[in-house]
């Protein structure tokens, strides 16, 4: 089968969650452009579970273009884990010209994995 994503974007009032279903994932495996909408945001909690496969860690990355590195990054897991649960205090302070979000689990090993990741965001600074 072939890499698919889901990605359902939830907002109430200043608040959005942004939740991923990745399955035949690979390392290189990369959501589609997330669109939020807004370009100043707060990400308050980044949660990346691998649920199945041949991996064994995730190392998820959010940023605003594709492949995300450097400059680009809004916010990058420090330490790869099959459960990845970072809620940094107040939030990560992110800005996007286009309104979209770009996401990899960035999973160790296989072609065949599935993921959930979900990301809750705060609009503004």
């Amino acid at each position: 089968m072939a890499y698919a994503s889901t990605v359902e974007v939830s907002r109430s009032r200043n608040q959005f969650r942004v939740t991923i279903t990745e399955t035949d994932a690979a390392a290189s495996s990369e959501a589609s452009a997330i669109e939020i909408g807004v370009k100043k945001f707060r990400v308050l909690r980044q949660v990346c579970v691998l649920t199945a496969g041949a991996g064994a860690t995730v190392d998820p990355v959010l940023g605003r273009v594709t492949n995300p590195s450097g400059v680009n990054v809004c916010v990058e897991n420090d330490t790869a884990g099959a459960t990845i649960d970072s809620a940094p205090t107040n939030g990560v302070p992110c800005f996007t010209d286009t309104g979209f979000l770009y996401h990899r689990s960035n999973v160790n090993a296989g072609t065949d994995n599935a993921i959930t990741s979900e990301y809750l965001l705060a609009v503004g600074w």
